[in-house]
């Protein structure tokens, strides 16, 4: 077996996750939590790179991660979707959703028709072209999946899995305005200035 087809190996490298000095950070932030702030510090981390492996594992087919997502909500779906509803699942705006159909319809993947139940109604629907291009990036970014997380056990992964649920989740609960218009103010550590008296 050669380098090139050589299987990725956890050698340790960039491992060692990122902290902050706790109790310099209780002082600064007392509003804040050192370890809240060192997961959302390794999420933000992990995240960036999990999204530019999957845009640079995928860049062949020219398409934006949103979507290759709205491609597979087509296919999930097994029938046309209206706009409305395709925005709702993949949480998005209206007009954002309009953007992404735009593109993939000029790509040839995907066409606006009129339901037949309702003529006022507009279904976005894939073309028989968009189905080669699902197969293969789904077949793609499985694999690659599968390769960045084979570091951990099932069980880890399944760990994982249930903590991101619980976060996503938790996250939806919070009033995050209320929250940041709570937070105590910052007491900035305060640098000695050059030339200043030490007696």
């Amino acid at each position: 077996m050669d380098d090139r087809t050589a299987p990725a190996v956890d050698d340790g490298r960039d491992a060692a996750a990122r902290r902050v000095d706790h109790l310099a950070f209780a002082r600064e932030f007392p509003s804040g939590d050192p370890s809240a702030t060192e997961c959302a510090q390794n999420l933000i981390l992990a995240s960036s790179r999990f999204t530019e492996a999957d845009s640079r594992g995928l860049r062949r087919h020219g398409l934006s991660i949103a979507a290759r997502i709205t491609l597979a909500t087509l296919e999930g779906a097994g029938e046309p979707l209206p706009a409305t509803v395709l925005a709702e699942r993949l949480l998005v705006t209206g007009a954002s959703i309009t953007s992404l159909v735009d593109t993939l319809e000029r790509r040839g993947l995907v066409r606006r028709v009129r339901s037949v139940s309702d003529r006022r109604v507009v279904l976005i629907e894939l073309t028989d072209a968009a189905r080669p291009v699902i197969d293969a990036y789904l077949a793609e970014v499985t694999a690659l999946h599968a390769a960045e997380f084979a570091i951990f056990s099932s069980e880890e992964r399944e760990q994982l899995s249930t903590l991101l649920a619980r976060l996503a989740a938790h996250i939806t609960t919070l009033d995050v305005d209320a929250i940041t218009a709570a937070a105590k103010p910052r007491k900035a550590p305060r640098k000695a200035t050059r030339g200043a008296r030490t007696s």
